[in-house]
């Protein structure tokens, strides 16, 4: 197969999303990790409108879907986002080193569908409303060190092909009515960047 062009070298998502639906998922992983934020973001622009929902990222209830991935941050770029469903919900959280959980903690969310068609939110100011046995206890993101990452995040996703998703974090955005805390309110300063993701099969 030969190698899958980066998004700034495409005028369209189609023919770069049948390329990616015909790579291996090890293709894949290393196409996506070598997306730097430039491309990231060209990649976010030309998924705009592509088809997805909430049930094309999770299958069975309880059964957790990995997706490694890779950030427009200078460092911790490498990542790992783990959804699952929980009943009605759909929630994830970010599996992280070490280091990186200790900090920013495991940074749990729920998903949902957009009102703007094509478009899943990550939305970090909601945490579930139950605990799945095998990820890390529930803490919400509005205190202490964590705060400062996850503190008033929503991630605005997007379909690229039939594994990979890309990304774009936002603070301080739509739907909050709650007083923001002192640690969210400095968090909210920090800067946020788009990422990418594919889908473990």
């Amino acid at each position: 197969m030969t190698a899958l062009p980066k998004p700034r070298a495409v005028d369209d998502a189609d023919s770069l999303a049948e390329l990616l639906d015909a790579a291996t998922h090890e293709q894949r992983l290393r196409w996506v990790r070598s997306l730097g934020g430039r491309q990231q973001r060209r990649l976010f622009e030309l998924s705009r409108g592509r088809e997805v929902n909430v049930a094309d990222l999770v299958r069975g209830d309880g059964e957790i879907v990995r997706y490694p991935g890779r950030n427009g941050l200078p460092v911790f770029s490498r990542f790992e986002k783990r959804l699952y469903r929980s009943g009605a919900e759909v929630c994830g959280y970010n599996h992280n080193p070490p280091l990186v959980r200790w900090v920013s903690g495991p940074g749990h969310f729920t998903v949902s569908d957009r009102a703007v068609p094509g478009e899943v939110t990550f939305d970090y100011r909601r945490i579930p409303s139950a605990h799945h046995p095998d990820v890390p206890p529930l803490t919400d993101n509005e205190h202490g060190l964590p705060a400062l990452v996850f503190g008033d995040l929503v991630d605005v996703v997007r379909r690229v092909s039939r594994h990979v998703f890309v990304g774009d974090a936002t603070k301080g955005g739509e739907g909050r009515s709650a007083p923001r805390p002192w640690i969210v309110r400095i968090g909210a300063l920090m800067p946020t960047a788009p990422f990418v993701v594919v889908q473990v099969p």
